[in-house]
C-alpha cells in the first residue's frame, strides 16, 4: 500500500502553480492520475514519509496522499484545524482512491 513519494518540495516562486512537479497547477500533493482539484490553499499542510520527505499541498490531496503512504504523518507544525481534517478524511479513504471513483 505505499505509494510512490516522487513529489519535490515546493519552492518559493512568483506563483504558487508554477511549483515544478505540481500538476496542471496544482498543489505538490496531487498525485498525476487524480483528476479532483484543490480545496484551498496550496501550502495548507505539509506531509513527510517515513523517510523524512516532504511535500506541502492543500488539505484535500494531502489526506489523499496520507491514505496511500504507509508510514507518513502530516508535519508536527501544520495547524491543528488542517492536521484533524487530513487525518479525519484519511481515515476514510481507500489508497489510490481515483483508482475507484472516490
Amino acid at each position: 500500500m505505499n505509494q510512490p513519494f516522487d513529489a519535490r518540495s515546493p519552492r518559493p516562486a512568483a506563483g504558487r502553480e508554477a511549483v515544478a512537479g505540481a500538476p496542471h497547477g496544482r498543489c505538490p500533493a496531487a498525485a498525476v492520475k487524480d483528476p479532483t482539484p484543490c480545496e484551498g490553499p496550496h501550502d495548507a499542510a505539509t506531509i513527510v514519509d517515513r523517510h523524512g520527505r516532504e511535500v506541502a499541498g492543500c488539505v484535500h490531496h494531502c489526506a489523499r496522499l496520507l491514505a496511500g503512504l504507509e508510514g507518513a504523518r502530516v508535519h508536527p507544525f501544520v495547524p491543528a484545524r488542517h492536521a484533524l481534517e487530513i487525518y479525519s478524511r484519511a481515515r476514510e479513504l481507500p489508497p489510490f482512491a481515483w483508482e475507484i471513483g472516490r
